[in-house]
């Protein structure tokens, strides 16, 4: 019984730490009372908490402000880079922003969210919302319902259970079955599109990247609707970045 109280601690404990890291970056700096109330806990808890992330410097203190430490950024570096593919992505990733002019995503799927993990941009590109390391929904974005479209059935159906459909704009798809339906498309065609459906106003182009049909991602062209239309929409900008996407499996392939 003692033993499973300590293991409860511990995990309970965890649970604390995670809570104050994510607090602290969703209001972009927290203090003790801030985050007291935020999280349900007491200030000396809190308190405890924060004194130990600094003395570690996982956090800095400025004033009565904590701030996330650049030690988090040494990780999330490792962790991208131990997935070796931005060597030969980037490259691939310039040249298709260089051709649309628009702004150019890789994205990956973890844990049944998307994660951005590069990006390119050309002389034309428009960058309404995404940030590398940023997670989001995969069913409204053209690169994630790439993903999705080559995932298993039961994965996808998991992903959903987990994450639902949240409507994002009044395009977002939030019913199942026309879920499955788009993405058998996808299977078809090898590109994903995204109009309108994760902001008003934007379109995006995907296509995953699978060498020797095994999924590490996908890869996006987005910009505003004014200027991603007509051929440019259905034909141009997908023959590019299929063309792309076929070009970084080759090269993934002959590593």
């Amino acid at each position: 019984m003692a033993s499973d109280n300590n293991r409860n601690r511990r995990v309970k404990t965890a649970d604390t730490v995670f809570g104050i890291i994510e607090s602290i970056q969703a209001l972009d700096g927290a203090g003790v009372t801030e985050l007291s109330e935020e999280l349900g806990l007491a200030k000396s808890t809190i308190h405890d908490h924060l004194s130990t992330m600094v003395e570690k410097e996982y956090l800095v203190k400025n004033g009565q402000t904590y701030q996330l430490g650049l030690k988090f950024l040494n990780h999330g570096i490792h962790a991208r880079d131990s997935l070796d593919l931005l060597p030969t992505v980037q490259p691939n990733l310039k040249q298709m922003a260089n051709e649309t002019g628009e702004i150019a995503w890789f994205l990956v799927e973890e844990y049944g969210r998307g994660v951005y993990l590069s990006k390119a941009k050309g002389d034309r590109a428009v960058q309404p919302y995404g940030k590398i390391g940023n997670r989001v929904d995969l069913h409204s974005i053209a690169a994630g319902k790439a993903i999705l479209a080559h995932l298993p059935e039961d994965e996808v159906r998991t992903i959903i259970e987990k994450h639902g459909l949240e409507s994002q704009t009044s395009e977002t798809i939030t019913d199942t079955d026309q879920l499955f339906e788009e993405l058998e498309s996808i299977r078809q065609s090898g590109v994903a599109f995204n109009d309108g459906e994760s902001l008003a106003g934007h379109r995006a182009v995907a296509s995953p990247i699978c060498p020797n049909d095994r999924l590490i991602g996908a890869i996006v062209v987005s910009g505003p609707k004014n200027r991603i239309q007509g051929d440019m929409f259905t034909e141009k900008i997908p023959e590019i970045v299929s063309g792309t996407a076929n070009a970084i499996e080759l090269e993934l392939t002959a590593r």
